[in-house]
């Protein structure tokens, strides 16, 4: 009768212990309790040690009961590749959908509120941004452009834009000589308006951005075929600010 008992008692405890199934990935998260990396599929006891073996890497994870939760360290975490995370250290909610920006950018202070409030999440062929024609003209003379560092190299785009709308082409803008680079490595970007007449260059604000590869949008699609709010709650965690219009316009040019 006794063995029953703690029988029944381990039974109940297993029963309550919480598990994840990891539903997307980003960089290397190694699972010591498993001896492995976490992989799509891969399944997460909340009694793991994590390591983050690259920068930035982080995972959603979905729980039968709980919903989606995202794996990620915090900005105060060490950086060190070793270093043990508990998952309950490091896991939270995923978060809810984002409200979106009404009307266009006028001003400086739209656009660093836009791009530097908050990672931003460049997603589909190209990415498009509504700006005042009044405030900022867009023609051969005068045009918004990019500038970034890629290694000890600075790289300067021209965006491409017509009356009223800011244009980023995102093959153009992750390649230098015509050659792909990893939107992972090019650090301090930031935005200019440049006036030819004047040969006048206007700093307008950094942009905290992502980028998010075809093959990673695919996987989503995947993975929430019938279910665009999860996958856009997803890309706003795990990615950064992406409204449902970006994702829908995005997702028709797969």
């Amino acid at each position: 009768m006794r063995t029953l008992f703690i029988l029944l008692i381990l039974v109940a405890f297993e029963s309550h212990s919480q598990s994840y199934t990891v539903i997307h990935i980003i960089g290397k998260i190694y699972n010591t309790e498993s001896g492995s990396y976490l992989t799509k599929g891969s399944k997460v006891s909340e009694n793991s040690s994590l390591k983050f073996e690259s920068d930035g890497a982080r995972a959603a994870v979905l729980s039968s009961s709980r919903g989606r939760f995202v794996i990620q360290k915090n900005a105060a975490a060490s950086s060190q590749s070793d270093a043990l995370y508990a998952l309950s250290s490091v896991i939270s909610p995923v978060r809810g959908r984002l409200s979106t920006r009404a009307g266009a950018i006028n001003n400086s202070l739209d656009f660093q509120k836009y791009f530097n409030e908050g990672t931003v999440a460049l997603i589909g062929n190209e990415y498009e941004v509504k700006v005042s024609p009044e405030a900022y003209p867009i023609s051969d003379s005068k045009f918004f452009y990019a500038q970034y560092q890629l290694g000890e190299e600075t790289i300067n785009k021209k965006l491409r834009g017509e009356s009223g709308k800011l244009n980023i082409n995102l093959t153009d803008f992750f390649s230098v000589d015509g050659n792909p680079i990893d939107a992972s490595a090019i650090k301090e970007v930031k935005l200019y308006y440049y006036d030819t007449e004047e040969q006048k260059s206007a700093f307008i604000t950094d942009m905290n951005i992502s980028y998010i590869p075809e093959e990673e949008l695919k996987s989503l699609v995947d993975q929430f075929p019938d279910d665009k709010e999860a996958m856009l709650e997803v890309i706003n965690s795990l990615y950064g600010k992406c409204t449902e219009e970006q994702l829908s316009k995005a997702i028709e040019d797969l």
